[in-house]
C-alpha cells in the first residue's frame, strides 16, 4: 500500500500519494532522486503512497485528490508511535 522509501529516527517524514503506474513511474523519474536526496541530508523519512487508502469497491471510495484527506490516520494506524510530524507534498 506505501512504500517507506527511507526511514526515520526523528519521527519527522514527507509523504505522498503516487497510485497508479503511470504517477509512480513519473515520480521515479521526476522527483525520487531529488527527495531521497533532501531526506538523507535533513535526516527525514520518506513514504510514498502506492494504492488506493480506501478500496475502489466501497461506497466511501474517493479518487486519490481526496485519499490524502486520510494519510495523517492511516499512517498513525500503520506506524503507531513511530511518527511524529509528516509533511505531504503533492507529486504535482
Amino acid at each position: 500500500m506505501e512504500k517507506l522509501i527511507l526511514d526515520s529516527i526523528s519521527g519527522n517524514y514527507i509523504v505522498s500519494i503516487a497510485i497508479g503506474k503511470k504517477y509512480l513511474k513519473l515520480w521515479n523519474k521526476y522527483f525520487r532522486k531529488n527527495w531521497i536526496t533532501y531526506c538523507k541530508k535533513n535526516k527525514i523519512g520518506l513514504i510514498i503512497i502506492t494504492k488506493d487508502l480506501i478500496d475502489k469497491k466501497s461506497i466511501y471510495w474517493k479518487k486519490p485528490t481526496w485519499q490524502k484527506l486520510l494519510i495523517g490516520k492511516f499512517l498513525e494506524e500503520r506506524y503507531p508511535k513511530k511518527i511524529q510530524n509528516i509533511c505531504y507534498l503533492d507529486t504535482d
